[in-house]
């Protein structure tokens, strides 16, 4: 199945105009129509700019979508490309063409459709049936008012007045179907010879005047690095902190003037059961002795507390557990109900809490935390915090002393090593790209002052530079340029590649050879011309399991016209193939031969190509009602 999507990337990128498309269905275009100006325009629709910042703020949002729903595989440089940055942009111009169509043809919804509409939405419904509660805590969990909702529907009812047309014309009709399957689909009956380049490389010699022949006419390619023996030093701020003393007296005072940090936050466990406070049909007050009538059935029976929260809690995501709400802390609920949990005792039963959401009934079941630690748990933690905050205040300066130093110091870093403490250290081989070279040494700006001709020369410590929150300088203590390595060093690497080009250039003679005998006589099964072939099999954008890319993609372009046809396909190292299509397979085998996965996936995708195409046609005509003016391409 990877093999049949790696090989049809065209058709992927429909598939990638999926994600793209922005989720309006609940949100609608208000939230996008901020900037008015036309400055700034990538696009104008009507009387509607869609703005840089507009399409950028979608774009991320259309990102975090595709990184969600790919996970690891997720590439955000696709969404670099020219090619879907214009795909993004025509997506925003149809949402607003849309828009602008339904305003100008006056087209609205009913109450009645729109109420129809909302109560079928799963997302409002509880047990297969539409509640209010759960409706408006929905829509407040996104940040919409019911009245911000229902105006977005209402356009996205009105919305597919212009769509349905389009909608009703999905429909794939076979005839179209077949077409698309004998372009995509249609494979090659093809035979495979490898032609491997040992046999040639075994009688290929290479002389010692060619050796030093390519080596005079290519030397810059045998170019050892420059490479420096360098001594360094580096200021961090580790390096002030492990200066730093902290006698127990700071430790002490430092204690009591932080205690309440150093106290477990307090956590209480609770339980609670969730009664309306308002309700379409009841009055506040049937509803508040409904809820005193729960409150005194507790009370008479406190150890059915949970059965009871089963019975009557209207809080979905706790009755189940008999009102239980775990472990939390104080900033965790709504005011009301954590003024009521953290005042009450262990055990003890509240009266009705009224909050946003009802009244609730509350018990807490357990408390944890908020006991203060002693001075010996938290000693090594107090005198680490003491230090970082004169190693803070410390360091700044300190970084500017090392700067003025190292310039002082000329050849030497005795003055900065006297001043700071800091140490020196050597490393001998710096080169560019060198691996085993400390990570400060390998820093690009680093790396640069090294190398830097004043450096080179003088041998002066470099100026300080700055890497992550380190300060580094280095001088070079020897110095070898750049150079050609010998000619006997590089004459087993010379060797060795002539022998490879050699032999290439004989197999692909040979190869060449017999793929023009093969157009020639196009010889049929069981010729002695086919020998060493592999057997005929059919290779598909469907299924090209087993066949180098190249050779597959090479089989695939071939013509039908041109069939019986002879190819020949490089293979790098491994020397060449020699493909002899023989004919091509009609879709319908193909199709019949592949894993059924595979078909389905090819067959959805060819839906969604349709359908993208049909709206595409549904834009064109809405363009001839609603001025659209494209002001950037990518």
């Amino acid at each position: 199945m990877f093999e049949f999507i790696r090989n049809n990337q065209k058709i992927m990128q429909f598939v990638l105009l999926l994600f793209i498309a922005p989720a309006f269905a609940l949100f609608g275009l208000e939230g996008y129509n901020t900037v008015s100006a036309d400055a700034n325009a990538l696009a104008i629709v009507g009387d509607y700019p869609i703005t840089q910042e507009e399409f950028d703020q979608v774009k991320r949002e259309r990102i975090e979508e595709a990184r969600a729903q790919s996970g690891d595989n997720f590439d955000p440089k696709v969404f670099e490309s020219p090619e879907i940055n214009r795909q993004l942009l025509d997506t925003l111009v149809l949402q607003y063409l849309l828009q602008q169509s339904v305003q100008k043809q006056y087209l609205t919804a009913s109450d009645k459709a729109l109420a129809e509409d909302i109560a079928r939405t799963p997302l409002f419904q509880v047990d297969g049936k539409f509640d209010l509660e759960t409706y408006k805590r929905e829509l407040a969990a996104r940040g919409l008012t019911p009245a911000q909702h229902e105006a977005n529907v209402r356009f996205g009812l009105a919305r597919n007045q212009v769509l349905d047309p389009v909608l009703r014309a999905s429909f794939f009709p076979e005839t179209l179907k077949t077409q698309l399957d004998d372009v995509q689909l249609a494979g090659r009956v093809v035979r495979v010879k490898n032609i491997d380049l040992a046999p040639y490389l075994a009688n290929v010699s290479i002389t010692d005047e060619q050796v030093a022949a390519f080596y005079e006419a290519n030397k810059t390619q045998f170019m050892a690095p420059q490479k420096a023996d360098v001594e360094y030093v580096v200021l961090s701020p580790d390096t002030i902190k492990s200066k730093i003393a902290v006698s127990d007296a700071d430790i002490a005072a430092y204690y009591e003037q932080n205690k309440a940090r150093f106290s477990a936050p307090e956590e209480r466990r609770a339980r609670h059961i969730l009664l309306d406070a308002e309700k379409e049909g009841a009055s506040a007050d049937e509803l508040k002795a409904a809820a005193e009538k729960v409150l005194a059935e507790l009370k008479a029976n406190p150890s059915r507390f949970a059965e009871i929260a089963k019975q009557y809690s209207i809080d979905p995501g706790s009755s189940n557990q008999g009102g239980d709400l775990g472990f939390f802390g104080k900033g965790a609920m709504v005011p009301e109900f954590e003024q009521a949990v953290f005042s009450q005792k262990k055990g003890e039963l509240s009266g009705l809490v009224k909050s946003q959401f009802g009244y609730h009934i509350v018990e807490v079941t357990d408390i944890r935390g908020g006991e203060v630690q002693a001075l010996e748990e938290v000693k090594t933690q107090i005198s680490d915090e003491i230090k970082n905050q004169k190693m803070t205040a410390q360091y700044a300066d300190a970084q500017g002393r090392f700067t003025e130093l190292v310039y002082e110091g000329g050849q030497s870093f005795e003055n900065v090593i006297k001043a700071l403490g800091v140490q020196a250290q050597t490393f001998n081989g710096l080169t560019q790209g060198v691996a085993n070279a400390p990570e400060v040494l390998k820093d690009a700006k680093v790396m640069a002052e090294i190398f830097s001709s004043d450096s080179i020369e003088s041998k002066n410590n470099t100026k300080a530079v700055q890497v992550g929150e380190a300060m580094v300088s280095a001088r070079i203590v020897n110095y070898t340029a750049a150079a050609a390595r010998p000619l006997e060093e590089m004459k087993p690497v010379i060797q060795a590649r002539l022998k490879q080009e050699e032999a290439a250039k004989a197999a692909l003679k040979d190869a060449d050879a017999l793929a023009a005998k093969l157009d020639s006589e196009k010889p049929q099964a069981g010729s002695d011309l086919l020998t060493g072939f592999a057997d005929s099999r059919t290779v598909s954008a469907l299924s090209a399991e087993g066949l180098p890319g190249l050779v597959a993609q090479s089989v695939l372009n071939t013509g039908v016209s041109e069939l019986p046809k002879a190819k020949v396909v490089g293979l790098g190292n491994n020397g060449y193939a020699v493909a002899w299509v023989e004919s091509s397979a009609p879709s319908s085998e193909v199709k019949a031969k592949a894993d059924p996965q595979v078909v389905q996936y090819y067959e959805n995708i060819a839906g969604q190509v349709y359908q993208e195409a049909l709206l595409l046609a549904a834009r064109d005509a809405m363009k001839k009602r609603v001025e659209v003016e494209i002001k950037k391409t990518f």
